[in-house]
């Protein structure tokens, strides 16, 4: 049998930041509106966020800006090989960013997991793997929203992690349904990772 799920389900949240303007913050906030209004609960998890707190955990080093994520960050996509203490780093950090999301699903109860960019876009390697991971481990249905994607930025095509791209950015596994914003974005997944995929467009109030 399937996973049975309650009617009112806690959602999780995870992502870089939940801060401000910029479009993936925006667009969770909309879709959390909406999913409240049905009745669910909405959780965060993030490096940097204006959520409440009651509601959120903030684990610093998932931001892509922390000054440690981003000096590796630099030293990935400028060379097309990385030393083996580079690789032991990722190794490392993803089992620290995988504690820290046992205890957010733990504590907060979450039923199913919403990542905001985090499995499309390779700004903080470690986390992205570490959430891979976890979905593999335990089979927790995810909404992956996909608003970038490595392929879509030139300067991201030269670097010494496409093991792990290829690998997890973006994941084929069963439990995780893949949200794109366009067309384009859905064949482009469908063509490179094999996996298929819903569109729901960025939307904006007037």
């Amino acid at each position: 049998m399937g996973r049975q799920f309650k009617k009112s389900l806690n959602i999780g949240f995870i992502s870089f930041r939940f801060q401000g303007t910029d479009g993936v913050s925006l667009e969770t906030s909309k879709w959390a509106e909406v999913l409240e209004k049905m009745g669910h609960r909405c959780y965060y998890f993030s490096g940097l966020s204006d959520r409440p707190s009651n509601r959120s955990m903030v684990v610093e080093k998932a931001h892509f800006l922390d000054p440690e994520i981003r000096d590796y960050y630099t030293k990935f996509f400028n060379s097309t090989k990385r030393s083996r203490e580079e690789t032991k780093w990722i190794h490392s950090m993803t089992e620290f960013f995988k504690e820290h999301l046992y205890t957010y699903i733990h504590d907060f109860k979450i039923d199913l997991i919403i990542p905001q960019n985090l499995l499309s876009f390779p700004q903080n390697i470690p986390l992205s793997l570490a959430l891979v991971e976890i979905i593999a481990e335990t089979g927790i249905p995810t909404i992956a929203h996909h608003h970038d994607f490595t392929w879509e930025r030139k300067p991201l095509l030269v670097n010494s992690v496409w093991d792990y791209i290829n690998m997890a950015i973006p994941p084929n596994l069963r439990s995780v349904q893949h949200v794109v914003i366009n067309s384009s974005a859905g064949h482009q997944l469908a063509h490179r990772v094999g996996v298929s995929s819903i569109i729901i467009p960025n939307v904006i109030y007037f």
